[in-house]
């Protein structure tokens, strides 16, 4: 099964888990060598399938900035406009569900009073400050800060003694917005975006150097103009976003916004920090190409401002963004989270958007399962736009599958019915929906003219697509189901059936153990996602699945050979060797199935695919039972 259904029911994943092991010597090799092939087992983790989440991780924001604290907990927030509100989590896939608190509210006057832009907040010599833009009219956008009064990031919190509402600028008192501190070599230096001059032609970023946490000392310094031809799309001319990331090394790089936020190009850029002084403009290299920007294929748009933060236990790195939820949806965003890496050189990598409809492993530390997540193998998937549509509005809209979805489902003659064709029996009705109301809405549900009730919408926001489940029998062989308009409005993207008596286990190659291989994105593979690079000495995709009965298995691999060559990869199952599966060359964007029967034992079990010869992309592999 695909959807937010793995997100906010990790419980379902659970059920569905399998593992592998040898229970026989009908499949063992004859061949000495081959005999002798046994990987090592890994220290053995609780038997749970680890939880996996799917974007956004929030359905409506922008600008969004989170820091892990030494308590344990993360600390996020974002913009609102209208104040500024810290939200409190264990993890960083339960920020929409995150206890919240609103510490500040501007006066109706005053210099600060509107348009309150990306705050952000740190922790400097034992307090925390938040730093954010406002003004007061129409064009005169200013920094400012707050201090707490104590330790609590919930506040209270007021402005720094001496200060004027806080406010916190340069002698130039230029248009500012998007401020954010380096800390380095024990000193305090304040990054941010802002006007050359008086006029709005082009944003420039600045640095500065702090005599505190509140205060400017000194003059600021140009580090950044819009001045490569990715960076000067839309007008005015925009360089903004500013934060700061360092390496394990402590080399510092500065990852900042660049074009019109508005556009489909809005994107990512990068200053390296190449000098001794962080005043000094030559020593901030730009590099020449986005390091993070709009993936058609996934149908991610206008990626940008950023923030950094580690899992819960410390050992990965995750970028946090927002973007648009639709091709040229401008500022109406969303945000999205995801792992990134480090290339040899000692910069990050962020690689490419994930596409919304994405499964991705939480952050290491939130869930302790080895177990690989099982997905239903059989999902039947039908369009909203392809069924009857009756008295509503099929909308272009890249953020839906296949770029389209049903609205405006807003009367009581409005409906939308799917003809389905499936096997007699029971099943989950997974709808794909939309709900921008701010509270629950409903539709009717009628199945063959029987009426199941309704089915409840939580609100998430508009082109923000969770998924309402729903059990019902069907029992033609071809079916009828309605949703029509019940209290309030919601959109749909596409239903989904699922058998309740699944046999056919589906997991992707992406939530593997990998050596020596990579995770790719790719349009065309299942969950959007592949594994490939499989060709070093040593390359192997492990596998922890669970099983509920002993048996033989048969395991079916989705794979794509382009070599000019037939490749290969050693299988094992819980350390055994079982057979050389071969890989028929045919192309890289020719998925075949590679099958092979399989004992597994009862419980966990351990599959092993392992690089033997030539290179093969895995998509994921299916496991059924024959007898």
């Amino acid at each position: 099964m695909i959807g937010r259904l793995f997100v906010v029911g990790v419980a379902v994943v659970l059920l569905f888990s399998i593992t592998v092991n040898f229970t026989g010597s009908t499949f063992a090799s004859n061949d000495p060598s081959d005999a002798s092939i046994k990987i090592n087992p890994q220290a053995v983790n609780k038997k749970e399938p680890f939880a996996i989440f799917e974007n956004p991780v929030l359905g409506d924001g922008a600008d969004p900035w989170v820091v892990k604290h030494s308590d344990g907990y993360y600390y996020y927030t974002q913009t609102t406009g209208r104040d500024i509100t810290i939200w409190k989590s264990k993890t960083l896939t339960g920020l929409a569900t995150a206890s919240k608190k609103v510490v500040y509210i501007p006066s109706d006057n005053g210099p600060h009073s509107q348009s309150i832009w990306a705050p952000e907040i740190h922790f400097i010599e034992g307090k925390w400050y938040i730093y954010f833009a406002a003004s007061g009219n129409t064009g005169s956008h200013r920094m400012y800060v707050l201090q707490s009064e104590g330790s609590d990031p919930f506040g209270p919190y007021s402005f720094p003694e001496g200060t004027e509402y806080g406010k916190i600028a340069d002698p130039t008192d230029k248009w500012a917005i998007d401020g954010t501190v380096l800390e380095y070599k024990n000193k305090l230096y304040f990054i941010w975006s802002g006007w050359e001059g008086d006029v709005n032609v082009s944003q420039h970023l600045y640095i500065a150097p702090m005599s505190n946490p509140w205060t400017i000392s000194g003059e600021r310094v140009e580090i950044s103009r819009p001045d490569l031809a990715w960076e000067k799309n839309g007008f005015p001319l925009i360089n903004e976003g500013p934060q700061v990331l360092k390496n394990q090394q402590g080399k510092v790089f500065i990852i900042y916004s660049a074009s019109g936020s508005w556009t489909n190009d809005y994107c990512l850029g990068m200053l390296s920090f190449e000098g001794k002084n962080p005043l000094d403009a030559s020593s901030w290299k730009k590099h020449p190409y986005p390091t993070f920007e709009t993936n058609t294929d996934a149908d991610v748009y206008g990626p940008g401002h950023s923030s950094f933060v580690k899992s819960p236990d410390g050992k990965e790195d995750w970028i946090v963004y927002h973007a648009a939820k639709f091709k040229d949806g401008g500022w109406t965003r969303n945000v999205k989270m995801q792992k990134f890496s480090w290339n040899k050189d000692g910069t990050p990598n962020f690689g490419k958007p994930v596409g919304t409809k994405t499964l991705l492993r939480v952050p290491s530390g939130e869930t302790e399962g080895a177990l690989t997540p099982s997905l239903p193998g059989e999902v039947y998937q039908y369009e909203a736009e392809d069924a009857t549509v009756n008295n509503a509005i099929i909308h272009f809209n890249t953020s839906a599958s296949g770029h389209k979805k049903v609205g405006h489902i807003d009367y009581s003659d409005s409906f939308v019915e799917f003809t389905v064709n499936v096997p007699l029996g029971d099943y989950t009705l997974v709808v794909r929906y939309g709900n921008g109301m701010g509270q629950q809405s409903t539709h009717h549900v009628t199945v063959n003219d029987k009426s199941y009730g309704e089915i409840a919408y939580e609100s998430q926001g508009w082109e923000n697509w969770q998924d309402a489940e729903l059990d019902i029998h069907l029992d033609s062989e071809q079916n009828t189901i309605k949703l029509s308009k019940g209290h309030l409005y919601a959109e749909i993207d596409y239903i989904q059936l699922i058998p309740k008596e699944t046999t056919v286990y589906k997991y992707e190659a992406e939530f593997a153990d990998l050596h020596k291989a990579n995770i790719l994105n790719d349009s065309g593979s299942s969950n959007g996602q592949k594994v490939g690079v499989m060709d070093q000495n040593g390359s192997s995709a492990r596998f922890e699945i669970n099983v509920e009965s002993p048996g033989t298995y048969e395991m079916k691999i989705k794979y794509a050979n382009g070599t000019d060559v037939i490749s290969t990869h050693k299988l094992t199952v819980n350390d055994y060797f079982i057979k050389t599966i071969s890989y028929e060359s045919n192309g890289w964007d020719y998925w075949q199935d590679a099958t092979v029967p399989v004992p597994l034992k009862k419980g966990k079990n351990v599959i092993v695919l392992k690089k033997d010869i030539g290179s093969t992309d895995i998509d994921f592999f299916t496991i059924e039972k024959i007898k």
